[in-house]
């Protein structure tokens, strides 16, 4: 892939969608693959790191330079592994826990005092 997918949209209505363009992509992948995927904070470097993973400085994985947040849903981008020949990286960056246009206050209650495998969780059951 020349560059990230959105796998996993944000729809109306605080529903999730699987977008099937990327989905198609993922079946048509004979080889084993490798998943490497990215939770946390939103501005936190997430876009960014993912990138590194990538071996790209430019273009990939879009990255904001204001305090909003960039990512929304969960987007996927499919590389050759750098050191498994025969095998496909599948990167995914999600979009970041405490984006205050996303979440009420509500949700956002003690989400920094929890230990890192609790907001783990909270992430997974928010996306």
């Amino acid at each position: 892939m020349e560059a990230p997918i959105c796998l996993i949209e944000n729809r109306p209505g605080e529903k999730l969608g699987v977008n099937q363009e990327a989905l198609e992509i993922l079946r048509k992948i004979k080889q084993p693959v490798v998943v490497v995927a990215i939770v946390g904070l939103y501005r936190t470097g997430k876009s960014y790191l993912m990138n590194k993973l990538a071996g790209k400085d430019q273009g990939g994985f879009s990255l904001g330079a204001t305090i909003q947040a960039n990512t929304k849903g969960i987007w996927m981008w499919c590389r050759p592994h750098p050191l498994k020949p025969d095998h496909t990286l599948v990167l995914l960056d999600t979009e970041g826990l405490g984006d205050v246009e996303k979440v009420s206050e509500g949700q956002l209650e003690g989400v920094q005092e929890r230990s890192p495998s609790r907001r783990l969780f909270w992430q997974e059951v928010y996306l």
